[in-house]
């Protein structure tokens, strides 16, 4: 996603929060996201309003149970336009850090949500049964992951094919006739051969001439 593509406006994502616990939590509004660009990490976050005294009963709650806050960004891929990403911190943490929190949402290169992370200044548990604060000091910050330069395809195929050709060379069949390829072992077993074979024929003829 080029900078450019927003038109010179912004984009806006909804953050959402929940202060349930249990595995179907709900979620209600904690702000906006408005995101002026990606690759010069340029967003803010704009809360829809303060903790009303339910909610911040409950995150109270949660606390002491030591339980998590969840938060989830809504990406706006999906069809429905209700895919999430969602991220979860110690309630403690969020008590102990004042409302303080601090948001990164990853881009891939295209532009499209991929995660979402949260951390706060501290996880410790505090005495929350005075906490009174009820308005978000929330900080967010961008992230787009790169892509790693692209592998060299064509000069791997090209390597591969010359140690193909060289292998095929290597086993290339010789064709010479056998005596063209093994004549200097034959030559000296023939000269032995003939050798001995004509000392056998001089010693039996003068053998059979003592017999007559």
């Amino acid at each position: 996603m080029a900078d450019d593509e927003f038109e010179g406006g912004s984009r806006t994502l909804v953050l959402e929060h929940s202060f349930d616990s249990g595995l179907n939590p709900s979620f209600t509004k904690k702000g906006m996201v408005v995101l002026k660009s990606v690759k010069g990490n340029r967003a803010f976050f704009s809360s829809v309003a303060p903790l009303t005294s339910d909610e911040l009963e409950k995150l109270k709650m949660l606390a002491k149970k030591n339980d998590i806050y969840r938060l989830r960004l809504q990406t706006g891929s999906g069809s429905s336009g209700e895919d999430y990403v969602t991220t979860y911190t110690p309630a403690c943490g969020i008590m102990s850090s004042n409302l303080s929190d601090h948001v990164w949402i990853q881009f891939d290169q295209t532009g499209e949500v991929m995660g979402i992370s949260l951390e706060t200044a501290t996880s410790q548990c505090v005495n929350g049964d005075n906490f009174s604060i009820q308005d978000w000091n929330t900080s967010v910050e961008v992230t787009q992951t790169l892509l790693g330069p692209s592998p060299d395809t064509q000069s791997y195929i090209e390597k591969l094919k010359r140690e193909e050709q060289e292998r095929a060379k290597g086993q290339t069949e010789d064709k010479r006739s056998f005596l063209a390829k093994y004549w200097m072992y034959i030559v000296p077993v023939v000269l032995i051969m003939m050798l001995s074979g004509g000392g056998d024929q001089q010693g039996g003829g003068g053998g059979g001439g003592g017999g007559q």
